[in-house]
């Protein structure tokens, strides 16, 4: 059954087997300098940002994804909110030919037993690795061949993943990045309810409440 939702003023239809868009995906949008750029999201689900992008001021948009079921959706959506938006499949940057001003990717960087026992990621879903940081790391590695120069790559980070390995690849990769925002985001009743299986060092306690970390980099040479 499909549905519709709002994302930031833009209708999006959706159904129970696809990734719904999330406070990190509004995040995303609103702190990615796009106007005027040509622009790549990378993992665009639904499509929420590559449509925000198209309709806020993108010279171009490129949008692609590795769950057929998300593109088929982004391709309805874009034509509901009568957008041009490019939009294929792609494992990542497996079949990106282009280069672009800004690339943009909010794929999983939730551990995926995580993912499995909050249920955030529909089934059929892709998510990343027990680590929670395989997607990120290989973005990371492979960005700089898909961004013209002066390009920079948006890339959110949860802390139900490996920080340590991505920050430090962030510092490999790119002469300079800044952490565009950092939100403590409280914890959902069924994560409270699996405190015992989840690393210690994936959270925080504030109070009596516990909170993940979300955070998105902005990278560049």
């Amino acid at each position: 059954m499909k549905n519709v939702l709002d994302f930031l003023g833009i209708q999006l239809a959706y159904s129970d087997e696809v990734f719904r868009p999330t406070l990190i995906s509004e995040n995303c949008a609103k702190l990615t300098d796009f106007k005027d750029k040509c622009v790549l999201d990378l993992g665009c689900g639904i499509g929420p940002l590559a449509i925000y992008f198209a309709k806020n001021g993108a010279r171009q948009v490129s949008a692609c994804d590795i769950f057929e079921k998300h593109l088929e959706f982004t391709r309805n959506n874009a034509k509901l909110n009568e957008v041009d938006i490019e939009i294929f499949y792609s494992d990542l940057f497996s079949n990106v030919k282009e280069k672009y001003d800004v690339i943009c990717c909010d794929v999983s960087g939730v551990d995926k037993r995580v993912a499995e026992m909050t249920g955030w990621f529909p089934g059929d879903v892709p998510k990343a690795d027990e680590t929670g940081s395989n997607l990120i790391l290989k973005v990371l590695d492979e960005a700089q061949s898909f961004l013209n120069e002066g390009g920079n790559l948006n890339i959110a980070t949860t802390s139900f993943s490996d920080m340590t390995a991505i920050e430090d690849k962030i510092s490999e990769k790119f002469l300079n990045s800044e952490v565009l925002i950092k939100i403590e985001v409280p914890f959902s009743k069924r994560l409270k309810e699996n405190l015992q299986f989840l690393n210690k060092d994936s959270y925080k306690k504030i109070g009596g409440d516990f909170f993940w970390i979300f955070k998105l980099f902005k990278c560049s040479n």
